[in-house]
């Protein structure tokens, strides 16, 4: 066999291999790709040294956009491992704080979303649910699920 005929072939191969691999990147990269986590926290409003307020328990689900084109999100929902009056799937919203949806997420940036968690461990308890998760919605209808948080 020739050498040039073998070389020749063997740099096909490898311009396959890294055409395949560079078209793999490009569909990777414009896939969204959220981080969704849910966690509790305590929150006391202060003001220099001293706390001005009583501490509250709040319920904290954060999206991060680890994806390298923006998204825009849906306001997140939950879901029970039990049924909550009739329904898995729950809407809790905050009415004292109005937020306008979709909101833009750029790549490496974060929201997040907070309800008082107290009066929803007792109701969700009270019906049987220990464990919830977040669901957000993009855009494009891609739904991004959050671990399993015990209540």
């Amino acid at each position: 066999m020739d050498y040039k005929l073998l070389i020749s072939i063997y740099a096909a191969l490898i311009s396959t291999v890294v055409f395949a691999w560079r078209l793999y990147e490009f569909y990777s990269d414009r896939i969204g790709k959220l981080n969704v986590s849910v966690k509790s926290i305590f929150r006391t409003p202060v003001y220099g040294n001293n706390s001005i307020g009583n501490t509250e328990y709040f319920l904290i689900v954060s999206v991060v956009n680890i994806g390298k084109n923006k998204r825009f999100i849906e306001q997140p929902l939950f879901e029970s491992n039990k049924n909550f009056e009739g329904q898995k799937h729950l809407n809790l919203v905050r009415t004292d704080v109005i937020k306008k949806y979709p909101i833009c997420l750029e790549p490496g940036k974060k929201f997040e979303y907070d309800l008082p968690y107290s009066e929803i461990k007792e109701n969700l308890k009270k019906a049987g649910v220990s464990k919830i998760k977040a669901r957000v919605y993009d855009t494009h209808g891609k739904i991004y699920y959050s671990n399993w948080f015990n209540l």
